[in-house]
């Protein structure tokens, strides 16, 4: 089975990543686009196509989809949470998330929550397995560090989505306590004595092995991966949404006092990591990828099939514009409504540049 994986960079910290790196283990090929999209001669060589992708600037993807789809290629779309804040909030993005649909493409998301959200956009969705290189079901917890450390995700491009300031201030107020900070600049905190600036670590699961608690201060709530693999190591992570066997805090005050209370008596996450190691098993995480994975590969099975019939789709992609080359604009931060305060911060953290439609000089 060949799997080709597009929206994401093989960058080793993606789900794109994780979920090639898992099934690569398992025997199955898979490959990247260099471009990002699905080209002619890919889809005469692909089984089934892979898609993590957040806003639509363009059209360019969701035309190489319509092409796999066309041929009869199965695509299989995994929402992780970035993805449904920028659909509610983007029209365009939802636009192409709902004409994706149409076309018969399988619709899995990390947790019911987020199932629940999609079914408010009009997206059918049910809960897909969730993989990672990093989670440990098998060998026993290292021993905690003698220094209390704590364990941040950072990047220095997004910090006011992942809780920057917040971070800041516990660092400020726990001059006593070590950060480990990944995805950061090794300038992001050259001053600061208590923190050691990770950036990209090829081995999160040995950098989780050097903390004694992970916090996660996200503004969406949403349940990140970084959660389930500190779990599965036998440490504490404190959350902003109050997820199973994790310590949840809204505000610096609650993750100062949580963090204090942690370092007074470190011990082990016992029963999360029991509870992580039994409902995401890599090995019955990897078995259940694979299955949906032929299943979708199985030219007799729905998801080769365009749903709706050519006529109905075409309707509904002419509709689209599809073929225009136009870029979409991203919304005004300053006219989002209050609820879409999670993408008013992702908006204010990334370049705005125009990208280069295909075609044109980069």
């Amino acid at each position: 089975m060949h799997v080709h994986f597009v929206g994401e960079a093989d960058d080793g910290l993606s789900v794109s990543s994780h979920h090639a790196r898992a099934l690569a283990r398992a025997g199955v090929e898979v490959s990247f686009g260099a471009d990002g999209v699905v080209d002619r001669s890919t889809i005469k060589t692909t089984d089934v196509v892979h898609l993590v992708t957040q806003e639509q600037r363009d059209n360019r993807l969701f035309r190489s989809l319509v092409g796999a789809r066309a041929a009869g290629l199965p695509v299989v779309r995994f929402w992780t949470g970035r993805d449904v804040i920028w659909a509610r909030h983007h029209e365009p993005t939802l636009q192409i998330a709902r004409d994706l649909a149409t076309l018969g493409t399988v619709q899995l998301a990390r947790t019911p929550e987020l199932v629940a959200d999609l079914a408010d956009l009009e997206i059918t969705a049910s809960v897909g397995p969730v993989l990672s290189i990093n989670l440990s079901d098998t060998a026993s917890p290292q021993p905690l560090p003698k220094h209390f450390t704590v364990l941040c995700y950072l990047p220095s491009r997004e910090r006011a989505y992942h809780g920057g300031a917040w971070v800041d201030a516990l660092i400020h107020w726990l001059p006593n306590v070590r950060f480990l900070i990944l995805g950061d600049s090794d300038t992001d905190y050259s001053a600061q004595k208590n923190v050691e600036s990770l950036g990209f670590v090829g081995d999160v699961a040995r950098t989780i092995q050097r903390s004694t608690v992970t916090i996660v201060p996200r503004i969406d709530g949403i349940l990140s991966r970084l959660t389930l693999e500190t779990l599965s190591h036998g440490r504490h992570a404190i959350t902003t949404h109050p997820w199973p066997h994790c310590e949840h805090a809204d505000s610096v005050d609650a993750f100062l006092s949580t963090i204090r209370h942690l370092s007074r008596d470190p011990q082990f996450n016992l029963v999360g990591r029991e509870a992580v190691c039994r409902d995401y098993d890599r090995k019955v995480s990897l078995a259940a990828m694979l299955q949906l994975l032929e299943e979708c590969g199985d030219p007799s099975s729905p998801a080769g099939k365009l749903r709706g019939g050519w006529l109905g789709v075409a309707a509904r992609l002419r509709r689209s514009g599809i073929l225009r080359s136009e870029v979409f604009d991203l919304p005004e931060p300053d006219d989002l409504p209050p609820e879409a305060s999670a993408l008013r911060v992702l908006l204010t953290a990334q370049p705005q540049e125009r990208p280069a439609l295909q075609g044109e000089a980069s």
